[in-house]
């Protein structure tokens, strides 16, 4: 149930996802730094992943906590879908940019909290050794509906525009949809099974909800170095979409062609590098992912306009983040209790997504200072102001990497998934009964 009901969600995402985003602020008449700025204030809302925990154990229950935060989410999303017709009775673009980004924070306050609730609620149903199997396989699932929803949405936003035809109004329907399937999403969730909750002996305030994960060395390395890293992708994450729509002139197909090509790779090595996390443990597959994605913003400063198909050549390095996903999802964890899980899943989350926020926020402001300057040519390459970001991106991403090391994960949680994994090898019937 929650697998189906993943797909509906991620379809609901991607129809909001970088490459629209940054489409509809365009569309309303925004620049490289609103881009920047819409792209990344959104994850300022995962700060409101810390009110989590006090929440849910007033609660009492996963199902009514995401039941009205991803409501909330899916409101939001018909709101944004909407406010562009506004043009249609005087309301000028640019007015919209900043309701647009206000919407887009307010849909993450909801919805990040909720998928920690959600994944709170995964951890029980699925064992510590199977963990990197499952949810390679939501991730999978996730990542095939975001290709579906990104070709057709750049093709019909390309064939919209070829009508004539307002393109705003089309980015608008993208949207309107993606809120339509969000809410059947929304239905199959309400009718999930839900385990009961290992609930604390006391109800934890926020003071302590904030306290818990930080005193523990091994998850509080976790935290520091999971925003580190966001921190460092934060920085030129945002503006992929917006170098090739207006540096290499690429449509908006190949732009989703792009993104499709690097989710295919990543669907494909979900279930390897699930496979792998069970077996060699995450921290081993979080260093390798980390250090093969430092070097993706740098590569596409050699994509030029001349030579934009080499963008297709890159991208393939995209088959890291599932990796890197799988990772930190198993790490945050297996490295926290059962009780009081949400506050040590929510500081994860928030600092990760604080990280990106503040990176974003960063590369946005170097972009506005850096927009309109001059900055030359090294041997026949025209240096624009987005490949001082992806040059930044890339040092600080490599500097993080060594760092990685620093985090200690128990040998048990994954020790188990080998045994599983030499069991099934091993045959049907072995170990004395029927492996599953």
């Amino acid at each position: 149930m929650l697998l189906t009901e993943a797909a509906f969600a991620r379809f609901m995402g991607a129809a909001l996802s970088g490459l629209f985003l940054t489409a509809l602020v365009k569309g309303l008449g925004g620049g490289t730094v609103e881009v920047g700025v819409a792209v990344s204030a959104g994850h300022i809302g995962a700060t409101g992943m810390l009110l989590a925990n006090p929440v849910l154990n007033r609660l009492g229950s996963r199902r009514k906590f995401c039941l009205i935060g991803l409501g909330a989410v899916r409101a939001l999303r018909v709101v944004i879908a909407a406010l562009p017709m506004l043009i249609y009775i005087g309301v000028g673009r640019e007015s919209l940019i900043w309701p647009v980004v206000a919407c887009v924070v307010a849909s993450f306050v909801f919805g990040m909290p909720s998928e920690i609730a959600r994944r709170s609620w995964i951890g029980d149903l699925v064992t510590p050794a199977k963990r990197g199997e499952f949810f390679s396989r939501r991730v999978m699932i996730a990542l095939l509906t975001q290709m579906v929803v990104l070709l057709a949405g750049g093709r019909f936003l390309d064939w919209y525009r070829g009508t004539g035809r307002e393109e705003l109004v089309g980015i608008a329907i993208i949207v309107g949809t993606g809120a339509a399937m969000g809410w059947i999403g929304w239905l199959l969730l309400w009718r999930a099974p839900e385990p009961q909750m290992s609930l604390p002996r006391r109800r934890t305030g926020l003071v302590r909800s904030l306290w818990l994960p930080l005193r523990h060395p091994r998850f509080r390395a976790v935290v520091l170095l999971g925003g580190a890293h966001y921190l460092a992708v934060g920085v030129c994450a945002g503006y992929f979409h917006l170098y090739m729509r207006e540096h290499l002139r690429m449509t908006w197909f190949y732009i989703a062609a792009v993104d499709t090509v690097g989710l295919l790779l990543a669907s494909a090595g979900a279930m390897v590098f699930g496979a792998w996390a069970d077996r060699a443990g995450a921290k081993r597959v979080l260093i390798f992912a980390a250090l093969a994605k430092s070097v993706f913003p740098l590569l596409w400063i050699l994509v030029t306009p001349a030579f934009w198909p080499m963008a297709f050549a890159v991208v393939p390095l995209r088959a890291f983040n599932s990796a890197t996903v799988i990772s930190w999802l198993r790490l945050s964890l297996n490295l926290s209790p059962a009780r009081n899980r949400m506050a040590y899943l929510a500081m994860h989350e928030a600092m990760m997504g604080a990280g990106i926020a503040v990176g974003g926020l960063a590369g946005a402001g170097l972009a506005g200072v850096l927009e309109g300057v001059q900055l030359g040519s090294i041997a026949g390459f025209q240096i624009v102001p987005l490949h001082v970001l992806f040059l930044i991106s890339t040092v600080l991403r490599l500097a993080v990497v060594p760092f990685l090391r620093l985090i200690r994960e128990p040998h048990r949680t994954f020790a188990q998934g080998r045994r599983a994994i030499q069991i099934m090898a091993a045959g049907p019937y072995s170990n004395g009964g029927r492996t599953r």
